[in-house]
């Protein structure tokens, strides 16, 4: 982890296509203190990305259970302020860096707010147009479409903060994967990691809920035999339990047929 990092590099990540929303990502979490809009709540996409490319002040997170955490704060086209928590992942070799957003939550204030960690923060006398706040979602649309770098290290980073036995089960699935299909893609879409066939397209994901991990396969036929769960051909899904004993030679045998068959376009 970085000793310090500044709003221009969370601002950097943001348009590398190096962010991702924590499994757990929680919104308005701090109630009592949010603002919020009768006509529209918070949004990722909408509030999240622009906030990081607008932070006005960065702090490393206090708390003792988030010993890798950061904070952010940025004003709200709508004249109220976000705060943003966030870890940073690297990988083995310490470079290029995600950024896992793990909440966003509102505060209200028109020169400071009172936050419960850092007490009265001063906010800047500028606050941002709709325009422009909408020029930064953007920019960022444009760097994701722009983008074809590998996405390992989101997929990692996604991984990494799962908690207990689903991360045990996710890193496993992961190994598989990269046993059966070495020139395998990864990238994280619709928050939640993908793997991809080169040239073919996508043939499996996997999602955490709160009591089971779904390992998903996408093909354009059934698999032999058919996993336990899905509904249909680019639906099929296998739904483990704490308890449960994962079957690494079926998923395996999964995996490879999928892998032959990939059932969604890039």
């Amino acid at each position: 982890m970085p000793s310090s990092i500044t709003a221009q590099q969370v601002s950097d990540l943001v348009l590398a296509n190096r962010v991702i929303r924590a499994p757990y990502y929680e919104k308005g979490h701090d109630e009592g203190v949010q603002f919020t809009d009768p006509d529209r709540g918070l949004q990722w996409g909408a509030d999240a990305i622009p906030a990081l490319l607008g932070l006005f002040r960065v702090e490393e997170d206090p708390r003792d259970d988030h010993p890798d955490g950061w904070v952010g704060f940025a004003r709200h086209w709508r004249e109220g302020t976000l705060r943003l928590d966030f870890d940073l992942y690297s990988g083995p070799d310490e470079s290029d860096p995600v950024l896992v957003v793990t909440a966003m939550s509102g505060r209200e204030g028109e020169t400071t707010i009172v936050d419960e960690e850092f007490g009265e923060v001063k906010l800047p006398d500028q606050v941002p147009t709709e325009e422009e706040w909408g020029k930064h979602q953007k920019r960022y649309q444009a760097a994701r479409k722009d983008d074809d770098t590998d996405g390992s290290a989101a997929v990692k980073a996604f991984i990494t903060a799962l908690p207990g036995w689903k991360r045990e089960v996710a890193t496993r699935f992961d190994e598989i994967i990269q046993q059966e299909v070495p020139d395998v893609r990864r990238a994280v879409k619709w928050h939640q990691p993908f793997y991809g066939a080169e040239e073919q397209g996508w043939f499996a994901s996997f999602s955490a809920f709160s009591k089971h991990v779904k390992l998903a396969f996408v093909a354009e036929s059934y698999l032999d035999p058919r996993p336990p769960s899905g509904t249909g051909p680019d639906r099929q899904a296998l739904d483990l339990e704490e308890t449960d004993l994962l079957d690494e030679e079926q998923v395996a045998s999964w995996v490879r047929q999928a892998a032959e068959n990939p059932g969604m376009g890039w």
